[in-house]
C-alpha cells in the first residue's frame, strides 16, 4: 500500500484542485490561529508574553504545514481508493544495492580504494606534524 501512495501521481489538472482545498484549509488555520485567536492583537497591542513569541508564533506556523500535509495526502489516499482512475503510477526508484552495484560497475575497484588510500595518507601526514607540547614547553622555558 505504502508503495502505491508513494510512485503514485494524480493527474494534474485535479492536482491543482487538490492543492487549492489545501491551501484554502491552511489560510482557513492560519485566520483562526492569528485573528479569531487574537493572536495579533496581542502582539500589536505589546500584551504577548514571551511564551507567545516563542513557541506561539513557530507552533502555529508549523501547524499550518502539518495541516497542509496531512490534507493533500488525505485526499490523495481518497482518490487512490475512490478514483484510481485519476492516479498515475510513476517508476520506482533504483534500490540502493543496485546503486552502489553500478557505481562499482562504472568506477571499478580502485575507486573503492583511492578513497582509502587517502585516507591513510592523511593521517600519516598527520602524525608528521611537530609536537606543540615541545613548542610550548620551548617557549616557558625562555622566561
Amino acid at each position: 500500500m505504502f508503495c502505491l501512495f508513494r510512485n503514485s501521481h494524480i493527474v494534474a489538472q485535479l492536482d491543482r484542485f487538490v492543492i487549492l482545498i489545501s491551501w484554502i484549509i491552511v489560510l482557513y488555520w492560519l485566520h483562526f490561529a492569528f485573528i479569531e485567536k487574537a493572536l495579533m492583537s496581542k502582539l500589536f497591542a505589546g500584551q504577548a508574553l514571551l511564551v507567545d513569541l516563542v513557541v506561539g508564533i513557530p507552533l502555529v506556523l508549523a501547524m499550518a504545514v502539518m495541516v497542509y500535509a496531512s490534507v493533500y495526502w488525505s485526499f490523495k489516499l481518497l482518490i487512490i481508493f475512490l478514483l484510481p482512475r485519476f492516479v498515475y503510477q510513476v517508476e520506482e526508484s533504483i534500490e540502493p544495492e543496485d546503486e552502489l552495484d553500478e557505481l562499482q560497475k562504472q568506477h571499478g575497484a580502485q575507486y573503492w580504494q583511492q578513497d582509502e588510500q587517502s585516507e591513510k595518507d592523511s593521517t600519516s601526514a598527520e602524525g608528521s606534524l611537530p609536537d606543540k607540547k615541545s613548542d610550548s614547553e620551548n617557549s616557558t622555558k625562555s622566561f
